[in-house]
């Protein structure tokens, strides 16, 4: 096995733990590069379980309208 590119790059990484009235513990986490920017974000269950907007379109939602709201 060999290396054909190695990169490095400087995120940011934030998270936000909140309490669902339905749902309980939530952990949203977000990855930004040096401008700011949105690279990637999961929601998590308190358990770990990653939460898919495929399964629940609505709450991922919900989570991401919380979240702006914060900025």
């Amino acid at each position: 096995m060999e290396i054909l590119i190695k990169t490095s790059e400087q995120v940011t990484l934030n998270t936000v733990t909140m309490q669902h009235p339905t749902e309980g513990v939530l952990v949203y986490t977000e990855w930004l590069d040096t401008k700011g920017r949105i690279m990637d974000c999961e929601i998590r269950s308190k358990d770990g379980y990653l939460i898919e907007e495929s399964e629940d379109h609505c709450l991922v939602t919900e989570v991401y309208q919380f979240v702006d709201s914060l900025k």
